[in-house]
């Protein structure tokens, strides 16, 4: 913590109240509640880390949807800072969920709520990224199948030959043609 901290020139301290970001004439602190486990305050760390470098403003004086915004962002950049997917894809990971979150969990010094989170989120990107593909292959086949005239009814065959007939003769489709249809 101290280490980053420096390296980004934020001066880091620890007090017995909530962690929290403070900018005053340029110049960014973070307090870490002392009070917490060691794994908590690198966790609360990562969540004021992301307000230091990401949000601006007091959040005092901002409406309630934008302090919300602030905090369910700095929440996501938690996950992804504490446990980045360049890092988990170079460790040899156990096959067993919980056996997974208890590794990392100790492996990056977090909690096993957090650890349990950033594998539940890599979870549901990898299902959505599965069912967005399936979705994607599921209409391109019904696109070709519904444009394939073998495909049609009588009735559609006739329409889409009355709308041929007139694009040939130059009648713009819409209002005239509908009329002539």
């Amino acid at each position: 913590m101290t280490h980053l901290a420096a390296k980004l020139r934020i001066w880091v301290y620890t007090m017995d109240m909530n962690s929290m970001a403070i900018e005053s004439n340029g110049q960014f602190s973070i307090n870490v509640d002392r009070r917490l486990s060691p794994k908590e305050q690198w966790e609360d760390f990562l969540h004021e880390l992301c307000h230091v470098l990401r949000h601006s403003g007091n959040q005092m004086a901002m409406p309630d949807r934008y302090v919300n915004w602030q905090e369910q962002d700095a929440s996501a950049f938690q996950l992804y800072a504490a446990l980045p997917l360049s890092m988990l894809r170079n460790l040899a990971l156990p096959e067993n969920k919980n056996e997974l979150i208890a590794y990392l969990s100790e492996e990056f010094q977090v909690t096993y709520r957090l650890a349990k989170a950033r594998i539940d989120q890599i979870e549901r990107r990898v299902l959505q990224g599965s069912l967005d593909y399936e979705f994607q292959q599921y209409t391109q086949n019904q696109s070709s199948k519904k444009y394939d005239p073998s495909n049609w009814s009588e009735a559609t065959r006739l329409i889409m030959n009355k709308l041929e007939f007139l694009k040939s003769r130059g009648v713009p489709a819409g209002g005239k043609a509908n009329r002539l249809l």
